[in-house]
C-alpha cells in the first residue's frame, strides 16, 4: 500500500469520526483537528472562524443526523482536499437549522504529523 492510500484512508477516517463528533456534540474532536487559522463557510453563507464553529457546538444546536453517503479525496504534498455528499440534519430547539443533502470541501494541511483542517466550505444542495 503506497504512502498515498494511507494518507487518503486516514482522511477518509477523519471525516467519518469528525460527523460522529458532530452527532455527540463532542466539541473537542473539532478544537483538535481545526488549525487556530481554520476558516468554515456555514451553508448560510457566514464565514466563521475556529472559536465561531466551536461556539456554535456548545450552544443547544442539536445535530440529529449526519450521514456520509460520497466522499473524494486529492493529495497534494502535505495538503488534503476532501470532497464530501451527504445528509444534515441540525436543529435548534423546535427550529429546524439544516435538513437534507449537502456538499463539503475541507481542506486539510500536515502541521507536525497531524492532519489539521485549515479551511471547509458546506453548501445545501438545490433541490431540483
Amino acid at each position: 500500500m503506497g504512502v498515498h492510500s494511507q494518507e487518503e484512508q486516514a482522511l477518509t477516517k477523519i471525516q467519518h469520526e469528525w460527523a460522529k463528533a458532530r452527532i455527540k456534540g463532542d466539541s473537542s474532536y473539532t478544537r483538535r483537528l481545526e488549525a487556530e487559522d481554520c476558516t468554515i463557510v456555514w451553508p448560510d453563507g457566514r464565514i466563521v472562524n475556529k472559536r465561531g464553529d466551536l461556539e456554535s457546538m456548545t450552544g443547544d444546536i442539536v445535530f440529529s443526523e449526519f450521514k456520509i453517503h460520497h466522499l473524494q479525496v486529492r493529495l497534494y504534498g502535505d495538503t488534503g482536499i476532501v470532497v464530501g455528499e451527504g445528509i444534515i440534519k441540525a436543529h435548534k430547539g423546535k427550529q429546524d437549522l439544516l435538513g437534507g443533502k449537502f456538499v463539503w470541501t475541507d481542506t486539510f494541511v500536515e502541521q507536525g504529523g497531524q492532519w489539521k483542517v485549515v479551511a471547509s466550505q458546506i453548501t445545501p444542495v438545490l433541490e431540483k
